[in-house]
């Protein structure tokens, strides 16, 4: 009998092994999304791995989502905090985050003024930027964003929901994006998952930014409804 356990065990772990061997590529591919950040390629893909033994070791084929899709999600997640905890100790000059606070008011102003986006353009000429202060600008507000699944929304829409984790454990990302329509589904794919600017987006679908960021939101809203109610059925 013991013999017949140990050889059990042992099966299950080479099972293992294999299966993290087998999708260690997510963890490189997931990396890659955060190298432009400044951080180095090598941690990120072994903090990534991190989330990759945390996927083989909980996957519940039971609930009928791929492995890749589930680990993906962890390694990602994983690569979250790693992220949001390195950049909690890195600080712009002063005067880079002044021109930052600048730059968000003129952008509302200039919203109510214009009745369109302002482009980045418009805000330089009315904060009197530079070209190159303009560029320094876009590259910080590009790193210091940090894409969450931790907060599903964006700014004062954003309302605290589950963490990856438990997001993970009560019901599989698949399931979720079931519940939205195909351009939902490509919306929050884009935005949370490829980190995609809602600018870019709404250029690449051939939408106003306005109506991207509306079916944005209302995907968002769907699906904290459908996280809440699995949280209170299986609670």
């Amino acid at each position: 009998m013991a013999l017949r356990f140990r050889a059990t065990s042992l099966r299950c772990v080479l099972a293992r092994e294999r299966l993290i061997a087998e999708y260690l590529y997510l963890c490189r591919r997931a990396a890659r999304r955060f190298v432009r950040r400044g951080l180095d390629r090598a941690d990120l893909e072994q903090v990534g791995a991190i989330g990759l033994i945390k996927a083989a070791d909980r996957y519940d084929p039971s609930q009928r989502a791929p492995f890749e899709a589930y680990a993906w999600l962890l390694i990602v997640g994983e690569l979250m905090h790693y992220v949001r905890d390195c950049e909690r100790f890195v600080r712009a000059p002063r005067a880079v985050r002044d021109l930052d606070r600048r730059w968000k008011v003129a952008e509302r102003e200039l919203w109510g003024m214009l009745g369109r986006e302002p482009t980045d353009n418009d805000i330089a000429q009315f904060v009197g930027a530079s070209p190159a202060q303009a560029c320094e600008i876009r590259a910080y507000r590009a790193t210091s964003r940090v894409v969450s699944f931790e907060v599903l929304g964006n700014g004062d829409q954003g309302v605290p929901a589950c963490a990856v984790d438990d997001i993970l454990d009560q019901l599989t990302v698949e399931r979720m994006l079931e519940r939205l329509s195909p351009l939902e589904r490509q919306i929050v794919r884009s935005i949370h998952i490829d980190g995609v600017t809602v600018v870019d987006l709404a250029a690449r679908l051939g939408y106003s930014r306005r109506h991207v960021t509306r079916l944005h939101r209302a995907a968002i809203d769907r699906l904290k409804v459908g996280a809440q109610r699995n949280a209170e059925d299986t609670g």
